[in-house]
C-alpha cells in the first residue's frame, strides 16, 4: 500500500461574513490557494494527476467549482478536476479522496482541498420554476436552509447548529459559564497566535480590489466577542499529496504523512457524536491511543458540540481530564475565525501540519462534523526522516 505524503499546504486568510473577502468568489479564493500550494512545492503543474475540491454550497455558478478554479489558476487544461460535498467536512473529504486515489495506485500526485465564499451564497426562490408570480414562491436564505436540509424535517424536525447545540447542552448539562469559557478561550488563543505571527507559515496574502486600488489581506478576521456558535466565513485551503516514492523521485521533502482516516455517522440531532466516533476510528486504524496525539484541530461549530466531543474522547479515548483542552485548537478555532463550510477541513489540516511541526510533535489529528449527522477525522505523522 502506498504511503501518502503531504508535501505542501497553504490557506488564505479567513474573512468574516460579508467582510474583507466578500468580493472574492470561492473559485477565486481556491485558485489563489492552488497557485500558492504549487509555488511552495516548487513542482511543475503538469505533474499533478487530478484536482479534487470540497465545496459545501454548490450552485450552478459554476456547476463544477473545482474545475472552474483550477482553470482560473491556469493549471494545464489536461488535468481533470471534480467537486465533492460532505457539508462542513467537504474539504477534508476532498483530501481523503486524494489519499485513497494514491493508495489505490490510480494517481501519484493529487491537489486537494476546500473553498467557500459564504458571503456570496445566494438567496433562493423556491418553486419559482413553476410559478414565479404565484403565492407559492418563497425566498429563503440558503445558509440556514442548507443546515435544515441536511436531514428530512419530517423525521428530525428543524435542525440547525443552534438546535443541535441545545441538544448537547441538555444531554451533558453544560452550564452557560462552561460554554462561555470555552468560546472565550478560543478567541484568546486566536488573538495570541495572531499577535505572535504564528499563522504566517500557514497562510498567504490575498489581493482584494477596492475601487481602483488593491488591498492585501494577510491575516484572519477575528471576532470581536466570543460567540457560542461559529459564524460563517470565507476562505480556501489546498494540500498537495504524493505517493512517498514520487516525492522522493522529485526530491521533495514531506511536511507530514497521512496515516489514517475515520468516517462515522449518527443521529443528526447529536451530529458531533459522529465526529467523536470518527476520531476514535482513525486512532484505531493508526494503532494509536488518544494520549499519543499531541495536537488536535477540531472544528468548533458550537461550544456545546466541542465540549461534548471532548467529553466523549476523555471517557472513551483514555485521556486524562484537562489534557485535551491543552492540545485542542492551540491557536483558536472556528468560534474565533468563523466556519468556512467547504474549506473548513482543509484549513484545519493546514493549521495542524504547521502547529505540529512548530512544536516538534509527531502525531496530530483533525476532526470535523458534517451537518446531517456525519463526522470525519484524519491523523498525520511527522517523522524526523520525512
Amino acid at each position: 500500500m502506498n504511503r501518502i505524503m503531504l508535501v505542501s499546504a497553504a490557506r488564505t486568510p479567513l474573512g468574516s461574513f460579508c467582510g474583507a473577502l466578500e468580493r472574492l468568489s470561492e473559485q477565486q479564493l481556491g485558485a489563489a490557494a492552488m497557485q500558492e500550494t504549487i509555488r511552495r512545492a516548487g513542482i511543475e503543474p503538469a505533474t499533478i494527476d487530478e484536482v479534487i475540491v470540497g465545496i459545501a454550497k454548490q450552485t450552478s455558478r459554476p456547476s463544477n467549482g473545482a474545475r472552474h478554479a483550477m482553470l482560473l489558476s491556469r493549471l494545464p487544461e489536461a488535468i481533470p478536476a471534480y467537486t465533492v460535498q460532505r457539508q462542513s467536512a467537504s474539504g477534508l473529504q476532498a483530501v481523503a479522496n486524494g489519499v485513497w486515489a494514491i493508495r489505490s495506485g490510480d494517481a501519484e500526485v493529487i491537489l486537494a482541498g476546500g473553498m467557500e465564499s459564504m458571503s456570496q451564497i445566494p438567496f433562493e426562490i423556491r418553486d419559482a420554476r413553476y410559478d414565479l408570480a404565484g403565492m407559492g414562491s418563497e425566498i429563503r436564505d440558503a445558509i440556514p436552509a442548507q443546515e435544515r436540509g441536511a436531514q428530512p424535517e419530517e423525521q428530525y424536525g428543524i435542525l440547525t447548529t443552534a438546535r443541535v447545540a441545545e441538544n448537547f447542552i441538555r444531554k451533558y448539562r453544560f452550564s452557560s459559564r462552561e460554554l462561555e469559557a470555552f468560546a472565550a478561550e478560543s478567541l484568546e488563543k486566536a488573538l495570541s497566535a495572531q499577535e505572535k505571527g504564528l499563522s504566517r507559515e500557514e497562510l498567504f496574502p490575498v489581493q482584494v480590489k477596492k475601487g481602483k486600488n488593491q488591498e492585501s489581506i494577510d491575516q484572519d478576521q477575528l471576532q470581536e466577542k466570543a460567540p457560542l456558535l461559529a459564524p460563517p466565513a470565507d476562505g480556501a485551503a489546498m494540500c498537495l499529496l504524493m505517493a512517498r516514492e514520487k516525492a522522493a523521485a522529485l526530491g521533495l521533502p514531506a511536511l507530514a504523512e497521512i496515516v489514517s482516516i475515520g468516517v462515522a455517522a449518527t443521529d443528526p440531532r447529536l451530529a458531533g457524536m459522529a465526529t467523536a466516533e470518527a476520531g476514535l476510528k482513525a486512532l484505531h486504524q493508526a494503532g494509536l491511543r488518544l494520549p499519543e496525539v499531541e495536537v488536535i484541530e477540531l472544528n468548533e461549530m458550537s461550544a456545546a458540540e466541542c465540549l461534548a466531543v471532548l467529553r466523549e474522547w476523555e471517557v472513551r479515548g483514555g485521556a486524562q481530564d484537562g489534557v485535551l483542552a491543552e492540545r485542542v485548537n492551540p491557536s483558536g478555532g472556528a468560534l474565533a475565525r468563523g466556519n468556512p463550510w467547504g474549506a473548513a477541513g482543509a484549513v484545519l489540516l493546514t493549521k495542524l501540519v504547521c502547529e505540529l511541526r512548530r512544536r516538534g510533535g509527531r502525531f496530530g489529528m483533525t476532526a470535523v462534523t458534517a451537518e446531517g449527522g456525519q463526522g470525519m477525522a484524519m491523523i498525520i505523522r511527522i517523522d524526523s526522516g520525512l
